[in-house]
This record gives C-alpha cells, structure tokens and sequence, in this order.
C-alpha cells in the first residue's frame, strides 16, 4: 500500500458502502452516523500506522468534542445525522478500487469487523479514554505519531 494514497472521503465511502452492504444481510443494523464514520475512520488510521507504518489517508485527524473528526468528511455530511442514502457511484468505485489494494483493504476489514458493532456515541466513549485525543488539545491536529504510537502499545496485537 503507498502510504497515504486515499483520501478520507475515499476510506469514508469504503466504509459507507461496506455498511450497506451489511445492513442488506441484517435488517438489525443501525445505518451509519456521522460520528460513527469519524470514529471508524480513526480507528483505521490508528491501525494503519501500527501495522503498515503509514498513514491509510493524509487528511487530519481533529480532536473535537466528541472525538476524533476528519473535516472533509464533516463538511461531506454536515447537518446530517445518519448516512443511509442510497449508494452514489463514486462511493461504490472508491469500494471497489480500494478493495484491490489488499493491505487496506486487509485494515479496512479489520477496523469494521471489530468496531461496527458499537453505537457511535459507544465509539464516542471509547476514543475520550484513549491517549491521542486525551492529550491533544481540542481542535487541534492529533498527530500521527501520536496515534501510531498509541495503538502499536494498546490495540493492535
């Protein structure tokens, strides 16, 4: 995977379309929020730098009130509390473009199997006890060092 190669947008609709996707096969699926997105997008990053020692997206990682949020996807879905449009057809290319690159793809997975279960305000919670938004004064950048730092100690295996 070149580091960096997408942009937050792009992983956004991976994760978009993937939870569409799920939601087909299990009518129990909430659909995606705003802050669920942010949260998953976090969560992807962090193990990114962990595993594959760089960046899955180079947009930054903010520390907001509620967590950790990418602005371009804010402004994507401003106003907007849940994501369950129909699929456009730049978020079902950016899954299928992504899905070829199997180191992505590979955190990708990872990230959504292990934290779609949760609510977004559950994500909201867990991210307000880890150390990159902790230590990162509100509206700032949270650092990538930071965050590879974090999770090469306290999630990834």
């Amino acid at each position: 995977m070149k580091e960096g190669c997408y942009s937050a947008v792009q992983i956004g609709n991976w994760f978009l379309a993937r939870h569409k996707a799920q939601m087909r096969q299990d009518d129990g699926i909430d659909p995606m929020t705003q802050m669920k997105l942010h949260k998953l997008l976090y969560y992807a990053q962090g193990v990114s730098l962990a595993v594959n020692g760089g960046p899955l997206f180079e947009d930054d990682l903010l520390a907001w009130e509620h967590g950790p949020v990418v602005r371009a996807i804010y402004d994507e879905y401003k106003g907007t509390r849940t994501i369950d449009d129909e699929l456009t057809n730049e978020q079902v290319n950016d899954f299928d473009v992504i899905s070829e690159d199997t180191a992505a793809e590979g955190v990708l997975e990872a990230v959504y199997d292990r934290y779609s279960e949760y609510s977004a305000s559950q994500l909201r919670n867990m991210t307000h006890h880890e150390a990159p938004w902790k230590e990162t004064e509100h509206n700032n950048v949270i650092s990538k060092e930071k965050i590879k730092k974090f999770f090469r100690e306290n999630i990834v295996e």
